[in-house]
């Protein structure tokens, strides 16, 4: 049945992200059952802040943007969410609306479960609530680092912090050259600073070998030497 061979690619596809995986074999295959398959182009709004939250999502490819709005309009990134990821667990936990916008930084395919059919899962389960719990702590420890680097940091420091954080968050180590997709627009969101304040910072990075920029890509060239600059600019 055509049925039951999509219920099975669902199941694969969730046994081989990194939140499913390890879970028993029967909730997988629950999950699977009750969860869709959704795709956005970029530039496409997922959902917006204040919309009800339905339920969860998880990032099978591509990168989402999370962000919100200030009272002039000026987006500000709280957030990149790439591949392997989940996102909207907030309002899954608390039924409320939602606390931020969310859209497609990239192409995405995501693959969305409804609160009404996951809720439940959550308490006969408890291993998936202690892994959401994780993906919150880990959002909170972003989020208080990203305060922190703004209220106690200069721009460098928080320039190269943030360059830091999108590497890791994009698959990188200290030991490759990350190709950080994003635009200098974009960077500049995620740290309060105009498009051409950004932009004068890194191509000083990049005259000094530090960088290498393409059009919305950034590439560290010395990944090391960008953490100890972060850290002799945040002393």
């Amino acid at each position: 049945m055509p049925g039951n061979s999509s219920d099975h690619s669902k199941a694969d596809v969730l046994r081989q992200h990194e939140f499913f995986s390890g879970l028993p074999c029967g909730l997988i295959q629950k999950l699977s059952f009750r969860s869709r398959r959704v795709t956005y182009k970029a530039g496409d709004t997922i959902f917006s802040k204040g919309d009800e939250g339905h339920g969860l999502l998880a990032v099978l490819s591509g990168t989402v943007r999370v962000s919100t709005s200030s009272k002039d309009g000026k987006e500000v990134i709280l957030n990149l969410i790439v591949e392997n990821e989940v996102f909207g667990e907030i309002a899954l936990l608390d039924g409320g609306p939602r606390t931020a916008d969310a859209s497609a930084q990239t192409d995405c395919i995501l693959m969305f479960l409804d609160r009404r059919d996951f809720t439940p899962l959550l308490i006969q389960y408890p291993e998936i609530a202690l892994r959401i719990l994780k993906v919150v702590c880990k959002r909170l420890r972003r989020t208080t680092k990203q305060v922190e680097s703004l209220g106690l940091r200069g721009v460098q420091a928080r320039l190269a912090s943030t360059l830091l954080d999108l590497a890791d968050i994009q698959g990188f180590t200290y030991s490759t050259q990350p190709k950080i997709r994003i635009t200098q627009k974009e960077l500049g969101n995620m740290l309060g600073l105009s498009r051409e304040s950004t932009n004068r910072h890194l191509r000083e990075w990049e005259n000094a070998g530090l960088l290498a920029l393409e059009k919305g890509v950034c590439i560290i060239l010395n990944p090391k030497r960008l953490a100890s600059l972060y850290r002799e600019k945040a002393e």
